[in-house]
């Protein structure tokens, strides 16, 4: 008998040894949580400081653009609302070009989009050129960079998610404060023309970074017979009486899976469907909202309810972004009731396993990225009166939150500041902002703490300063102001997609966070000019941060009763489903038997 690990597993079949390879598992994505994850990790960190710090200091662009083209700020300012606007509006289109091209590609290419666009900007002529080169493109490009640095963290890290993608988003305030004074000092020596071309090349850089983007190969699962054949065989067992005994308890446990689930993913489509029917899995997703378990709403299978299906996880499109549940979740693992109850199967029960429609278009790249599309923007989630409420409050939030960004150092330079010590309001802000999410990621991994309480809290503490700002009569006091304002935003953005989880369930994160995107995207295309419209009218920056203050103020009040209305809602649910299961079909009478 041989002992060592290289031995190859062989069974008898008609008198004959021959190998068998049928029984290994299905290919699956193993996050390593580390390796070449770090490396991912600090590119994605860096992606984020060259984006989210151009997007959050090009408010001190604007004032610069007003004076050269000789119009009002609420002109320009359209051009930085409509960076930040295409910025989240891209984030569903981007996801699907992700789940079909891959983190790297992607990231690649919204960097040479930006970068160009940029580079392009610096040689306008007039405000309108503005618009297009950098609200449009530019912040179509800045998108195509973001989503993959955020969401390629996730796919490399299992437990130590809440700390890699924490570092990984600290990047956004380390940004803002780099890069609000580099801002400063390039419109002094370069102007806005020099500014933007160099913003290009920084913005460039982000195809270096996201080259480090390395997809992750699906790993194989050993048969039961090959791991036998791994290890050490005791001398106590023959080898083949091993093999012979897991191979029947394999075999039994088949046939129990067999009598007790569907079976899964035929050859052809047909057969799918009539399995799919006899499950009652619909072929949309559910329009109603139970408890975060329930997942049969799905348009696609989870992994672990195929029993280990071959047909898993068997090609490279099966393991994309979009087809897992957590490809947006930021937060700590421990927080999940699917992780919690088995840790080792998590990430099974969270990937997804394309429908049949995927299954007959091939290789329809156009197809598979529309049906991407559609999974993130599905408009049944609107059915939840939980969702529509935090989909209303994120929109109200958004038209408020970029003004600060805008126009806070402006509001300095009215109380006598120097221009760079206007702007140095700006990293302040980004610095509190990089601590808040530290705070709020340590606290979001204890499960008891309530992150609802925690967002509403936030958002009331950011509109309340905000609406205060112009009772500030010094420089002194804007200081404090953006220090609490960093506080403030950095809960809200650290704790969406956990708030989201807790509130909607785990299945539901990937739509709703893509409508909330695309909704936060149009809020914060408006925002600024509407808050400019009042600087005009006024020529004081009071009323601009009035309403600002207000809609963020408005936006943590209507989070207040989220929790009592999802209570309610999964009551309703769960009593609806309970009637269901309640009315039996009555069955029909035999005929008569005719004498």
């Amino acid at each position: 008998m041989a002992n060592n690990k290289s031995v190859e597993l062989k069974q008898m079949k008609n008198g004959e040894i021959v190998e068998d390879d049928a029984d290994d598992g299905p290919p699956h994505i193993v996050p390593p949580d580390g390796g070449w994850g770090w490396v991912v990790m600090i590119a994605s960190f860096f992606c984020n400081i060259i984006v989210d710090g151009i997007i959050f200091s090009f408010g001190l662009v604007v004032t610069n653009l007003a004076e050269s083209f000789e119009v009002p700020v609420s002109t320009v300012s359209w051009v930085a609302s409509l960076l930040a606007g295409f910025y989240l509006l891209a984030g569903p289109f981007v996801s699907s070009l992700a789940t079909r091209f891959g983190f790297r590609l992607v990231a690649c290419a919204g960097s040479v989009v930006a970068g160009l666009s940029f580079a392009v900007a610096s040689l306008a002529m007039s405000v309108e050129f503005l618009y297009v080169f950098i609200g449009v493109l530019g912040g179509i490009g800045m998108g195509l960079v973001y989503v993959p640095a955020v969401v390629a963290v996730g796919f490399y890290f299992e437990k130590r998610r809440a700390l890699a993608t924490g570092i990984a988003v600290c990047g956004s305030g380390i940004g803002t404060f780099v890069l609000a004074p580099f801002t400063t000092w390039l419109l002094g020596y370069y102007g806005w023309r020099g500014t933007l071309l160099i913003h290009g090349g920084l913005v460039l850089n982000c195809a270096i970074f996201g080259a480090m983007f390395r997809p992750l190969e699906p790993a194989k699962k050993k048969s039961v017979r090959r791991q036998l054949a791994d290890e050490e065989v005791s001398a106590g067992t023959p080898l083949m009486v091993r093999i012979k005994k897991e191979r029947d308890e394999k075999l039994r446990s088949d046939e129990r899976q067999e009598t007790t689930q569907t079976d899964h993913f035929h050859s052809s489509t047909n057969s799918l469907n009539n399995t799919v029917k006899l499950v009652g899995i619909k072929s949309k997703r559910s329009s109603t909202l139970t408890d975060s378990s329930a997942s049969l709403g799905k348009k696609e299978t989870p992994l672990l309810a195929a029993g280990g299906s071959k047909r898993s996880l068997a090609n490279q499109d099966d393991v994309r972004p979009l087809n897992r549940d957590d490809a947006f979740y930021t937060g700590s693992l421990q927080r999940l009731p699917q992780y919690r109850e088995n840790p080792a199967s998590y990430h099974a029960s969270v990937t997804r396993i394309p429908d049949a429609v995927d299954e007959a278009d091939g290789g329809k790249k156009s197809s598979r990225c529309m049906r991407a599309v559609s999974s993130l923007i599905q408009f049944s989630l609107f059915k939840s009166a939980t969702f529509d409420l935090l989909c209303f409050s994120s929109f109200i939030t958004f038209l408020g939150f970029f003004v600060p960004f805008m126009f806070l150092a402006a509001r300095a330079e009215q109380l006598g500041a120097d221009k760079e010590s206007a702007s140095f309001l700006l990293s302040i802000i980004g610095v509190t902002n990089t601590v808040g999410r530290v705070v709020c990621g340590a606290l979001s991994d204890h499960p008891k703490v309530n992150v609802l309480f925690v967002n509403n809290a936030a958002l009331t503490l950011g509109g309340v300063v905000t609406i205060a700002t112009p009772f500030f009569p010094a420089y002194e006091m804007l200081i404090v102001y953006a220090c609490l304002f960093g506080l403030s935003i950095a809960c809200f953005a650290s704790l969406r997609s956990i708030l989201m989880v807790e509130l909607l369930g785990l299945e539901n994160l990937t739509n709703a966070f893509g409508l909330c995107l695309m909704f936060t995207g149009v809020s914060a295309t408006v925002g600024g000019p509407l808050a400019s419209m009042f600087f005009d009218a006024t020529n004081d920056y009071d009323a601009s941060f009035y309403l600002s203050g207000s809609m963020i103020l408005i936006s943590g009040i209507l989070c207040y009763p989220l929790g009592y209305i999802n209570r309610w809602e999964k009551r309703r649910n769960n009593a609806a489903q309970h009637n269901k299961q309640k009315v039996k079909p009555v069955p029909e009478p035999e005929p008569l038997a005719v004498a």
